[in-house]
């Protein structure tokens, strides 16, 4: 299995079929049956059998997974029309591997969930097989391929307002895969009347363009780095990041919308043959087994919102004083334009760190002035899992995995693979760090490695069961781990925290004698990376369940819904008018859509990691989860796990058991819980949350939108 947190991909005529490869292995693809089943025996042979013929096909499929994620394309012997006969040779085996199977159940037996997880999902003629392999390639080749372009010589002089900056506007080119390059036009979408745009439209291409991919190039500007790569610098950031953020959904989003329409009526119909469900997100939501999987995702997220919505108001407060320009269109009580938050989906507010909390200590600048090697960064997450005493690394884990820039071509990103080698524990990774983003490079590796834990920890399971409880857990696990990876006292073993900032500290806003300014601005960074995601996870899956069940209509609909829930739900609008985008696709400047990804896995992980990491905690401290009379006696935020033994003895039992038992098992042994809650997240960052009060009564701030 393949796996990757970071969703940007590298360009080329094969590497746009991993999606399909990653669906092919996630469904269990086997070789052909070397017994029929009229030569099988009994259960048991059965349940052998299709292990064999399962770890033998994911052997298969991860290597191709693996040669396409480090472009080694010479070892790479087959095209789409393989994986199409690769996807219709397993929708035939899993026919008849689930059929002999359910004659076997009628007499009662012990394999039960081995064949519930092997033989639910959907169930697609090979002919539709067929023509989804070429829409989903089409769309990926749109996304990962597609470059929006500029005059390289883009003016002179700098401008403080739109006007003067037309030439962004009307000089905007997009080249699609295949090198066919034109004109993007944006006037519609544009700050300024079409009239000041038109007559200045080229009519013909300019004789040297420089272009930026999407991703990283374009989310690196939305993030503001790197700024002066557009025109010198010469437009102030305001200009440039509206450009970014329309101009790539003006290349992305219309090539994808009818394509998308038809790979929703083909999925509808594989789910609806195969599972009996109504629709494909039906069959999304079977994976994660949860019965009323959309009310506990409201629920879940109704417990979290009003947290996110003072982390709203304050970050408006900030950018209605930063933005002079856009102040007068961001009224108190409104809605932020998308633009101004942080990334290319509003997700990452942490630019606004230092306005709100000053701090003389910048964690990512200490991880960047760490100046750690790529190599330095996967032994401090191999031994964070080992002081736990969990298993290092393998040789094989060292000898294949591809450590440090430009592994694989230059582009890359974190990759976690279990490779499924007979005889050997062969589990890898990519890790590609970037000298600007070291701290993000070390969430990265841990994240990643978790995965990489969770395979070593399941692999005595069979086949079917060596993966983790559901997706959520899979995700759930690097990310608590890191929790613990960046508590105050890790940063000071890891020398980029000076231990005088463990002390206490006399602060106005203080709620208790162990805190000072230092947790506050830790936590205010923490909150600000993580907690924007949540709504933007929640909201991409309620948008797809939605239109794949025909609540709304894809046809005409689609991209006002889409917008009536990001204002709604997340504050947020398009710089541009609502009404003017009723025909664009802007849910298609997404990784997660043209690689077809449910986004409630990383939504059930961002509650997950935190109660995962209080479980540890209370292990840690008191060798178990269940007494309710324990009281962690610090902050949650400062509980710290490393060499816990205890904590480790707890998670090796709970990893192990994959995917053999429901998931609240699982839950149920490292938490004491059976439900997903809010409780351990908002227990975090109750210190930032009574901060946030007071500066909201202080500066008499409005907490939440009109809409």
């Amino acid at each position: 299995m393949i796996r990757n947190r970071q969703k940007f991909t590298r360009g080329g005529p094969l590497l746009c079929l991993l999606p399909i490869l990653a669906v092919l292995a996630l469904h269990h693809l086997p070789p052909v049956i070397t017994e029929s089943a009229e030569n099988a025996t009994d259960p048991k042979a059965w349940f052998e059998r299709m292990n064999a013929e399962l770890h033998a096909l994911n052997r298969e499929a991860a290597q191709y997974g693996w040669d396409l994620s480090t472009q080694h394309q010479s070892r790479v012997e087959f095209t789409l029309e393989s994986i199409v006969q690769l996807a219709q040779r397993k929708s035939a085996w899993l026919q008849d591997t689930c059929d002999e199977g359910a004659l076997y159940r009628q007499h009662g037996w012990p394999y039960d969930r081995a064949y519930y997880l092997l033989c639910r999902g959907p169930r697609n003629t090979p002919e539709e097989l067929s023509e989804m392999a070429q829409l989903f390639s089409f769309i990926q080749r749109i996304y990962t391929e597609s470059e929006v372009c500029i005059q390289a010589n883009c003016g002179d002089g700098r401008s403080d307002n739109y006007e003067d900056a037309t030439i962004l506007w009307t000089n905007t080119f997009v080249r699609y895969p295949g090198l066919s390059t034109g004109h993007l036009d944006l006037t519609f979408v544009a700050p300024v009347s079409p009239q000041v745009l038109t007559p200045s439209i080229p009519t013909k291409l300019p004789h040297e363009l420089q272009c930026f991919s999407g991703e990283p190039d374009l989310e690196r500007l939305m993030l503001s780095d790197g700024m002066d790569r557009v025109c010198s610098g010469r437009f102030p950031n305001e200009i440039v990041l509206r450009w970014v953020w329309e101009s790539w959904r003006m290349a992305v989003g219309p090539p994808m919308r009818q394509p998308y329409g038809r790979l929703i009526e083909l999925m509808n119909a594989g789910c609806m043959r195969g599972a009996n469900h109504r629709d494909v997100g039906e069959c999304w939501r079977e994976e994660l087994e949860i019965p009323e999987l959309r009310l506990m995702v409201d629920r879940l997220w109704h417990e979290v919102k009003p947290f996110y919505q003072k982390l709203h108001a304050v970050v408006r407060h900030f950018i209605r004083e930063k933005h002079p320009t856009a102040a007068s269109s961001i009224d108190v009580d409104g809605l932020i334009p998308a633009h101004l938050l942080g990334g290319m989906w509003s997700q990452s507010w942490t630019s606004y760190c230092h306005d709100i909390f000053p701090h003389p200590v910048d964690i990512d600048q200490a991880f960047g002035r760490a100046n750690w090697t790529s190599m330095d960064l996967v032994r401090r997450a191999e031994d964070l899992y080992a002081s736990l005493g969990l298993s290092r690394m393998t040789n094989e884990f060292w000898k294949h995995s591809l450590i440090g820039k430009g592994a694989s071509g230059g582009k890359c990103h974190g990759t976690a693979a279990n490779m499924f080698a007979d005889g050997a524990d062969d589990y890898r990774m990519i890790v590609c760090p970037r000298s600007e983003a070291a701290g993000q490079d070390f969430y990265v590796t841990v994240h990643e490695m978790g995965h990489i834990v969770y395979y070593m920890e399941a692999s005595k399971q069979p086949t079917i069961f060596s993966d983790g409880t559901t997706a959520a857990f899979q995700e759930a696990l690097g990310d608590a781990i890191y929790l613990g990876a960046v508590t105050p006292q890790h940063l000071v073993r890891l020398g980029l925290l000076d231990p005088k900032h463990m002390a206490p500290e006399k602060i106005p806003f203080g709620t208790g004698p162990t805190l000072n300014s230092f947790d506050y601005a830790f936590l205010l960074r923490m909150a600000l990376g993580k907690i924007p995601t949540i709504p933007f996870e929640y909201l991409m899956d309620q948008y797809r369940w939605d239109v794949f069940d025909g609540s709304v209509d894809y046809t005409q609909d689609a991209n006002s819904y889409f917008w009536f829930l990001l204002e709604r739900q997340q504050g947020i609008r398009p710089p541009s008018s609502v009404h003017s985008r009723l025909q664009l696709f802007d849910a298609g400047s997404v990784y997660h859509l043209s690689d077809n990804t449910p986004f409630v896995r990383y939504f059930l992980a961002s509650f997950l990691s935190y109660q995962i990491y209080e479980g540890l905690c209370r292990a840690a401290l008191f060798g178990t989860v269940t007494n309710p009379t324990h009281e962690i006696p610090m902050p949650l935020h400062r509980c710290d796990l490393y060499g816990s033994k205890k904590a480790g003895k707890l998670l090796r039992k709970s990893l192990a058991l994959g995917a053999s038992v429901h998931w609240t098992d699982v839950l149920e042994e490292l938490t004491g819980d059976v439900e997903i809650s809010a409780k351990s997240l908002l227990k975090y960052y109750q210190p930032l949350d009574e901060f946030l009060d007071r500066f909201i009564a202080r500066h008499r701030l409005v907490v939440g939108w009109e809409h």
